[in-house]
């Protein structure tokens, strides 16, 4: 059966754009650089594509180019991205289903006629949709099973498939979210086959599981499979423990996931970043208390004791355990703690028979024993409930607040100042809007004064 690469329109429009497709794709091209000009965009692809051997992709790639312009897609023959698809799609061009002179533009942007495009060139049968995007990569492995799966090949023998799919596997990556990319369907596919739910699967695709390329791929479908036995997955926490397991694991190829528990690899996880951090920034530090009398405030909560108090970090290593807890950047004040120039505060809760549970980190400027900052987990603001706490906290202690106004509304000061900042910010980006108008004016006036000229 003849390959339909050399099909030809004898219909053609004749165009500038068509003349210089034809004019580049004759040329011995050399490699040239895209510099914002149609022109050398049209030859830095057509140098990628050798005039000597595999002579089909040229011809594939000349095609579409003039197709797509006789289609009116004139927006996406100006996108260097799409026109890149389109050279991808070239790549195959001795293996497309149909011939591409028979495609019919759609509505839509870019993109919707570009997997429009992919599925007339490719799918005979049903390609799961993430894998269109590989078009837009530079993967030519996932490309080609695009094109195995568009003939009708299984998911479990597509070439070099990284991971070893059980059919139900197989079944889940077909099926995978169309936001997901490959690698990510593939983990989100074997976390499923493991017996992971959704969510959780999905958690795991989302970590840095997903961006492994380890050859020892059988140790990896462990940690997967590990992992979807937890239903209390955080991303954060997962993600550091991955970290820890992928230095283990390159020191040492015979460590295992075997009798090995989620809760004992997060704190030795935890224990191995501090490690690493205190390594790499310096050696860990201590420093004197600031005297300011800590937060103490205890209540009974379903039969319950409930304490709120605050401990003030006063070392590195403690820092660095804030940080990592809280998911901010506390770790890097150590020096600044150091040199007394402020003082960082955990408020935590205690509640009998449970672990402690860390709300909010304060940092507290010694100048004057302001509140600067007050963080919950992952920088966001602090909740009703450690806004009255601080309150509380600044009522009975001699750290400060600016004026009674400012904490009306049971806010601190690191509130206040954010107020201020994003105030700064608004105001400078109404200057700049502001001088952006002002040039185009005086650009409009000129243009008139030359054309009246």
């Amino acid at each position: 059966m003849k390959t339909n690469w050399n099909t030809q329109n004898k219909d053609l429009k004749q165009s500038a754009y068509i003349t210089l497709v034809e004019k580049i794709y004759l040329e011995q091209n050399t490699p040239t650089r895209y510099n914002g000009s149609i022109e050398s965009m049209l030859k830095e692809f057509f140098s990628k594509t050798s005039n000597k051997k595999y002579l089909w992709k040229r011809e594939t790639f000349k095609r579409l180019l003039v197709h797509v312009y006789n289609q009116k897609c004139f927006a996406l023959l100006r996108c260097y991205d799409s026109v890149n698809v389109l050279h991808n799609i070239s790549s195959f061009g001795n293996v497309t289903v149909r011939p591409v002179e028979e495609w019919k533009k759609i509505s839509g942007n870019n993109n919707d006629q570009l997997s429009s495009l992919i599925r007339h060139s490719f799918a005979r049968y049903d390609v799961p949709k993430f894998l269109e995007q590989v078009f837009y990569t530079s993967e030519k492995k996932q490309m080609y099973w695009y094109v195995q799966l568009g003939k009708g090949k299984s998911v479990k023998s597509l070439s070099n498939m990284p991971v070893k799919l059980t059919s139900k596997m197989a079944h889940e990556f077909r099926n995978a979210p169309s936001f997901l990319t490959v690698y990510e369907a593939l983990i989100y596919a074997q976390a499923l086959g493991y017996g992971a739910s959704t969510k959780v699967a999905k958690l795991i695709a989302h970590s840095r599981l997903s961006i492994i390329r380890d050859e020892n791929q059988a140790f990896w479908a462990t940690v997967v499979q590990f992992f979807s036995k937890e239903e209390n997955l955080e991303v954060n926490e997962l993600n550091s423990v991955v970290d820890y397991l992928t230095f283990k694991h390159q020191e040492n190829s015979s460590f295992s996931m075997k009798n090995r528990t989620y809760k004992s690899l997060l704190s030795q996880s935890e224990e191995w970043h501090q490690n690493v951090y205190l390594k790499q920034n310096g050696e860990n530090y201590s420093w004197e208390s600031s005297g300011i009398k800590p937060l103490y405030f205890e209540e009974i909560v379903d039969n319950k004791k409930v304490v709120y108090k605050t401990e003030e970090l006063l070392t590195s290593a403690a820092l660095f355990d804030e940080g990592n807890a809280m998911k901010h950047c506390v770790a890097e004040y150590d020096e600044d703690c150091l040199e007394q120039s402020c003082a960082i505060f955990s408020l935590r809760k205690e509640v009998e028979g449970e672990p402690i549970k860390r709300l909010v980190t304060l940092e507290v400027g010694l100048q004057n024993f302001e509140i600067i900052q007050a963080k919950a987990v992952c920088n966001q603001e602090p909740d009703k409930k450690s806004l009255a706490l601080i309150n509380y906290w600044v009522n009975n202690s001699q750290v400060r607040q600016k004026t009674v106004q400012e904490f009306q509304q049971v806010q601190p000061l690191a509130y206040q100042r954010m107020v201020e900042r994003r105030q700064i910010n608004n105001r400078q980006e109404f200057d700049s809007a502001l001088m952006i108008k002002v040039i185009f004016w005086i650009l409009y006036v000129l243009f008139r004064i030359m054309m009246n000229n």
